[in-house]
C-alpha cells in the first residue's frame, strides 16, 4: 500500500502519518462493544489503509476529520454495524471533550501537551498551577507551564557547567552590572525576568565565593552562543519527563518557576522559642510560607506548660496547644488567597507536662484540621513503660519534674486517639538521628515536614517530587511488564528525579 507520508490535524499542523492511531481507534470501538474478534478488527483495520491508499496515495496529504471518515465506511462495509455506532459516538464524545478542554484553557485550538490529559487534570490545572493575568485570564497553558519548570531547573547546570564554574573558589571577584536582558529565548526554551533575576542570584552568590571563570556580560555572550545549546537537551529531557507524566515536581515548583515568587521549596521546619516574640515571628515565617503554596513543621516542645507562671507579666502561660491554634487560624486565613491550603506538622515531646492534652487536641471534630501532629518519643520512655516506672513530666522553662503519669495509659491513649482520629502518629527520636550526618555538630532533629516524611532541622526545608511508575509500565508479547531498563535511564539522564 502506497499510505500518504502526512495528515493535517485540526489545528492545521502537518504531522506525519501514524497508522497505530487508527488501529487504537478502531480497538477502543471493539472493546466498547466487546468484541473480541481479532480477526474482524484486523480486516476493519487493513480495509481502513487500502481505502486511504487508493484515495490518497503515498503523495496525498489527509486530513484526520477525512481518515476518520474511512474507517467509519470500512467498519460498515464488514457489517460491523455495532462497532461502527461505537467508533461514531466516540467520534463525538472526543468532540465533546475537545471542546471542553478549549473552554478550560480559553482556546481555539489545543497543542499535542492539552490533548494529553484528562479533563478533570486541566481543570485542577487551570485553577491552581497555571498562571493566570490580574484580571484572573490564564495566560499559560500546560506545555508552557512545563517549558517554564525546565527552563528554570536548567539554570543551575548551565551555572556549575565547567567552562564557567571553577569549584576551587580561585577566580577574581567580577563587578557586576545587573540583569540587562529582560527575556532570552533559544528554541522553545524562554527565559524570562524571573529566569534572569534568579540566575543572575546564583552567579552573584558564585561570584562572591571566587568560582565564575567569566564576568556576568561574559557569561550572557557565552549562554547565547554556546551554552544555550549545550545544555538543551538537559531542558528537553527534565520537560519530556513532566509531560510524559513520568515525574512531577512538588507544587510550590509548579506554581512558582519562573514567576515574581520563585519559591521551590514545599516544606519548612520553624524553630520556636519560649517567648511571645519568637512565637510571632514564627507564624509570620509561616504566612510567607504558606502564601506561596509550602507547609511547616514546628516542634512546640521549648514552650513552657499552660498554668505556668510568666514573669514579665505576673500571669500564667495558655501552653503550646493555645499557640498552635494561633498557626491553624493564620493556615485557614492564607488558604483564601493562595492556591492551596497550607499544611502543618504539630510535634510535642512526650516528656512536656502538656502531653495528655495535646494528644487528644483532635478529639474534638473541626479543631486543628490544618494539622498533622505527632508524638516525640524518646529511647527513655520504653524503658519506663517496660519496667513499669512513672513516667516524669518535664518542665522546658526551668527543667523542674512537673508531675508523674503511667507510661502504659499514656501509650495506650495515644493509640486510642490514633485509632479515633488518626492523630497523633509516633515520631522515634532514636530513628531519625541514628544516621544523622550532622548530630554531632548541631545537636539532634527534632521536628519533620508536614506529612512526616522527611526529618529536618530548623529552617531546612524538603523538595519533594513524584515519581509515576504506571507510566514506566509497557506491554510486551509476554503480557505487562515493569520498563526497569527506561526507569534506569530517566534516573540516570541528569539526576532528573533528585533536581527540585
Amino acid at each position: 500500500m502506497n499510505l500518504p507520508k502526512y495528515v493535517i490535524k485540526r489545528d492545521g499542523k502537518k504531522v506525519e502519518f501514524d497508522s497505530k492511531k487508527i488501529l487504537s481507534a478502531i480497538t477502543k470501538a471493539f472493546v466498547a462493544t466487546h468484541n473480541t474478534d481479532e480477526h474482524a478488527l484486523n480486516k476493519a483495520y487493513t480495509l481502513t489503509l487500502e481505502k486511504i491508499s487508493r484515495r490518497f496515495g503515498e503523495n496525498g496529504t489527509p486530513h484526520v476529520e477525512e481518515i476518520q471518515d474511512l474507517v467509519e465506511q470500512s467498519l460498515v462495509e464488514l457489517n460491523l454495524y455495532e462497532v461502527a455506532k461505537a467508533y461514531v459516538l466516540y467520534r463525538k464524545q472526543r468532540e465533546q471533550i475537545r471542546e471542553e478542554k478549549k473552554r478550560i484553557l480559553g482556546k481555539q485550538l489545543l497543542d499535542e501537551v492539552d490533548k494529553s490529559f484528562s479533563v478533570n487534570a486541566l481543570r485542577l490545572l487551570a485553577s491552581r498551577y497555571l498562571l493566570k493575568d490580574e484580571s484572573g485570564k490564564l495566560i499559560e497553558g500546560p506545555k508552557q507551564l512545563f517549558q517554564r519548570v525546565a527552563a528554570l531547573i536548567t539554570i543551575a547546570d548551565m551555572l556549575y557547567d565547567e567552562e564557567i564554574y571553577d569549584k576551587s573558589g580561585s577566580q577574581k571577584v567580577w563587578q557586576s552590572y545587573g540583569l540587562k536582558p529582560q527575556k532570552l529565548v533559544h528554541k522553545e526554551m524562554f527565559l524570562n525576568e524571573h529566569h534572569l533575576e534568579r540566575m543572575h542570584a546564583l552567579y552573584q552568590e558564585l561570584n562572591s565565593q571566587g568560582k565564575m571563570k567569566l564576568s556576568w556580560d561574559e557569561f550572557l555572550n557565552w549562554l547565547q552562543n554556546v551554552g544555550f545549546e549545550k545544555h538543551y537537551d538537559d531542558y528537553k529531557k527534565y520537560y519530556e519527563l513532566m509531560v510524559e507524566k513520568k515525574f512531577l515536581p512538588n507544587s510550590p515548583t509548579l506554581f512558582n518557576a519562573g514567576t515574581r515568587l520563585g519559591q521551590l521549596s514545599a516544606c519548612f521546619v520553624l524553630p520556636i522559642e519560649d517567648s511571645i516574640e519568637s512565637i510571632m515571628d514564627a507564624a509570620k515565617q509561616a504566612a510567607i510560607i504558606f502564601k506561596s503554596g509550602g507547609g511547616i513543621g514546628i516542634n512546640y516542645s521549648a514552650l513552657r506548660p499552660e498554668g505556668d507562671i510568666v514573669a514579665s507579666t505576673g500571669g500564667v502561660a495558655s501552653g503550646p496547644v493555645s499557640f498552635m491554634r494561633i498557626i491553624d487560624t493564620l493556615t485557614d486565613v492564607i488558604k483564601q488567597g493562595g492556591k492551596r491550603r497550607g499544611a502543618n506538622m504539630g510535634i510535642l515531646e512526650i516528656s512536656h507536662p502538656d502531653i495528655e492534652k495535646f494528644i487528644k487536641a483532635k478529639s474534638q471534630p473541626g479543631r486543628f484540621e490544618n494539622f498533622n501532629i505527632s508524638v516525640l518519643v524518646t529511647p527513655e520512655f520504653w524503658t519506663h513503660l517496660e519496667s513499669n516506672e512513672p513516667w516524669p513530666l518535664i518542665n522546658p522553662r526551668d527543667g523542674s519534674k512537673w508531675k508523674e503519669v503511667d507510661a502504659k495509659t499514656l501509650l495506650e491513649e495515644i493509640a486510642r486517639m490514633a485509632w479515633e482520629t488518626g492523630d497523633p502518629g509516633l515520631v522515634f527520636f532514636d530513628n531519625i538521628n541514628r544516621y544523622n550526618p550532622l548530630y554531632e555538630h548541631l545537636g539532634p532533629i527534632k521536628a519533620t515536614n508536614p506529612c512526616g516524611e522527611e526529618p529536618l532541622y530548623p529552617y531546612e526545608s524538603c523538595n519533594l517530587g513524584s515519581i509515576n511508575l504506571y507510566a514506566f509500565v509497557k506491554r510486551t508479547k509476554n503480557g505487562v511488564e515493569f520498563d526497569w531498563d527506561s526507569l534506569k535511564k530517566r534516573w540516570k539522564s541528569r539526576r532528573a528525579f533528585l533536581i527540585t
